[in-house]
């Protein structure tokens, strides 16, 4: 006994089994880690641009207060009766006591609203001064009437870096003069450098308006007074605060987070190297990848190492099978693997099983092959006898038909009995001819000659052959077929002959004075042929039936239509043969019957029979 084998498109060790299902294990955590990791670096990054943006906007508020606190004392200095009196030059001794009592401030200057430097406390009282520095601050001071902190310059005395804090002094509604105090940068070094700054951070920077230095956290000796780079000055101009990726002007590649002072209008800047924010993602991945690694070396052995003992158990398993297949006794060594033990068992179950369905397969084959060989036998009679049937009834139709014809020429002969009798030839000349085609298609004898023809010229050869039983019962007929566009290919004679079955098969099964229709259309690719009546109808049960050789519908006891059941069979074979189908409709006893004959249009694609004979089915005909 021999078993086919199942074809594999690749084979695989078993220790690649093992490790693929280690990996599939592992799978799982890669997922998750894969999915995590970045989750978790995109939140710490997250939480560092906090940090660093939590440093800027409290440097920024640290810058409002010191200046804030200029302002105040100069609110207060401006409150000098000396400068409602025009006392300028007391006002002068005045500034200069105020001035030592702020460190941080080189000098106290008072301005005219058009930029005269009416007194320093930097110069001795009657010096001669030059115009204000740095004027856009006094303009706007003069314009708002607000105090106004200026952008970092240069003073005109001590060549010093400061920026102003200017407070106007307003007296009847005009501005009459305009206080100001000269503040050195090193006011601010406390804010960016007193606190000290997250792990993160690299180093912190106030600017001025104009985007210059004014204090910084590293170097700035160096870098105070210096503008900020291009990509810096165009973020804070079109934001307020945010968080970005930029290179400093010593060229260290740092995150920036910035916020404005809402008071000064001064930009606080904190910046982080890279690596501070991306270093810790970066690694968590790396940490991700090298456990990876570990876990599949680790696996990976494991697999290996348990796969040589299960790999010999399931060969010896294998072995056992292999003598199954070629009917042989199974031999399974004993097996730690529980699966393999119940392996080898059952191969010796399957064994007992296998010889006994042998046995019995032996036994049903030879009752098989006795039971067909019978079979055969009886279709090859059925044929024989159909066969013979026909031609033998077709000798004595012969001789009575040409008597029949003889006696039509005589005088004395009565012409309703020579009726009764030549209806009754006719009508076994029919049957015979149908027994003689249904021999010819079960043999494969039928030839087809297939020509272009009109459909509506098969319509009229098989109404001219239905027409003698369509007149003896009264019946009207409707014919609704296009004289031209329904060209089929196909044996004008066989397909006349389908018509005519269908028709007569309808005359049968209608009632005396019954309507039968003929209608022809196009659908599509194909020409469709319907044949209607108004006469018994089919059963539900008897539809799928209705082609079946020998079948018949309910008839009458007197069996006035006759038939054999054999005409709606060579109706479908012989449209069948022509590449097309045919189809019963009926909505129940009584409802009449409709047939749809479909065949391709002449010049569309037609599946073809092959060759093959035909199936014999019939309904009534």
């Amino acid at each position: 006994m021999r078993f086919r084998r199942l074809s594999i498109p690749r084979q695989l060790p078993l220790r690649w089994h093992l490790l693929l299902l280690a990996l599939g294990a592992l799978l799982p955590l890669v997922v998750f880690a894969a999915v995590v990791v970045p989750r978790l670096s995109r939140q710490e990054r997250a939480a560092v641009e906090r940090r660093l943006m939590n440093s800027a906007r409290l440097m920024a508020t640290g810058v409002d207060r010191e200046i804030s606190g200029s302002i105040r004392a100069l609110r207060v200095l401006a409150e000098s009766e000396r400068l409602d009196r025009g006392d300028l030059e007391g006002f002068h001794a005045e500034a200069e006591r105020v001035r030592r009592t702020q460190p941080s401030w080189l000098s106290v200057l008072l301005l005219s609203p058009d930029g005269r430097q009416l007194l320093s406390s930097s110069a001795p009282w009657g010096t001669p001064l030059s115009q204000a520095n740095e004027p856009a601050s006094l303009r706007e001071v003069v314009r708002t009437r607000q105090p106004v902190a200026g952008n970092l310059a240069r003073g005109q005395l001590r060549q010093r870096w400061a920026f102003a804090v200017r407070v106007p002094m307003v007296r009847d509604g005009e501005v009459r003069y305009v206080l100001t105090a000269a503040v050195m940068p090193e006011a601010l070094s406390g804010i960016v450098s007193g606190e000290l700054p997250s792990r993160e951070e690299w180093t912190r920077a106030v600017v001025d308006r104009a985007g210059v230095v004014v204090a910084r956290a590293q170097d700035p000796e160096r870098f105070v007074g210096r503008s900020g780079t291009p990509s810096f000055l165009r973020q804070i101009r079109e934001a307020r605060e945010a968080v970005y990726r930029d290179v400093t002007i010593d060229g260290a590649a740092v995150y920036v987070a910035f916020h404005r002072a809402p008071l000064s209008g001064w930009t606080a800047a904190v910046a982080a190297p890279v690596e501070a924010l991306e270093g810790p993602g970066r690694r968590s991945l790396l940490a991700m990848i090298w456990l990876g690694l570990a876990l599949l070396i680790l696996s990976g052995t494991g697999a290996f190492l348990l796969s040589r003992r299960v790999s010999r158990e399931i060969a010896s398993a294998s072995a056992a099978a292999e003598a199954l297949a070629h009917g042989g006794r199974p031999r399974v060594e004993p097996s730690a693997v529980t699966e393999v033990a119940r392996l080898g068992e059952a191969l010796e179950r399957s064994a007992d099983l296998l010889s006994r369905r042998e046995r019995e397969r032996d036994e049903h084959l030879a009752r098989a092959e006795a039971a067909r060989a019978e079979a055969e036998a009886a279709n090859r009679a059925k044929d024989d006898f159909l066969a013979m049937l026909g031609h033998e009834l077709r000798n004595p139709l012969s001789p009575i038909v040409t008597t029949l014809e003889i006696l039509k020429h005589r005088d004395q002969v009565p012409a309703r009995e020579l009726g009764i009798l030549g209806r009754q030839v006719q009508h076994l000349t029919r049957l015979v001819d149908d027994l003689l085609d249904v021999s010819r298609i079960t043999r494969g004898k039928v030839e087809l000659r297939k020509e272009p023809v009109e459909l509506s010229a098969v319509v009229a050869k098989g109404v001219e052959m239905a027409s003698p039983l369509l007149d003896q019962r009264r019946h009207r007929l409707t014919v609704e077929v296009p004289q031209a566009a329904l060209q089929v290919h196909g044996d004008p004679a066989r397909l006349a002959q389908v018509l005519a079955n269908l028709l007569t098969n309808a005359a049968k099964y209608t009632e005396p004075g019954g309507d039968i229709r003929v209608q022809g259309r196009r659908e599509g690719g194909e020409a469709v042929l319907a044949v209607t009546d108004d006469g018994h109808g089919m059963t539900a049960d008897l539809l799928p039936r209705v082609f079946d050789l020998f079948v018949q519908g309910p008839r009458s006891l007197a069996r006035q239509e006759g038939g054999l059941g054999i005409g709606l069979t060579l109706v479908r074979n012989l449209v069948a043969m022509h590449g097309g189908k045919v189809e019963a409709r009926s909505d129940g006893p009584g409802r009449g019957s409709t047939f749809l004959v479909k065949l391709p249009l002449h010049g569309e694609a037609a599946p073809s029979p092959l060759g093959a004979r035909p199936e014999l089915h019939s309904v009534r005909g």
